[in-house]
């Protein structure tokens, strides 16, 4: 297994709660704000579904394509806004402004 692969499986190893996942995707949203860089959004929602259902089980509930949520979180597609926040609503989560 290659160190993506490590580092993955730990991060979702360690993504066993609700409160667990929402500090992982906010951690996510404020690097985003930081430096501008969607990825660590991204990367953050995709830790997420994999740990609360999967990419399938996302992409029936959102009515993304699969193949669409594979591109998203693989960097080769950036999502919409729209995007990010009905995957966020799905997995049961809501964004505020503080």
């Amino acid at each position: 297994m290659n160190n993506t692969g490590k580092f993955s499986e730990y991060v979702l190893k360690d993504l066993k709660t609700d409160e667990d996942i929402k500090e992982w995707i906010n951690i996510g949203f404020e690097e985003f704000l930081l430096d501008n860089d969607l990825n660590a959004l991204v990367k953050a929602l995709e830790y997420a579904v994999r740990a609360k259902d999967s990419i399938l089980g996302m992409s029936k509930k959102t009515g993304i394509s699969r193949s669409n949520l594979y591109a998203i979180f693989n960097g080769k597609q950036q999502p919409q806004l729209s995007t990010a926040l009905k995957i966020i609503k799905e997995l049961g989560y809501t964004v505020k402004i503080a």
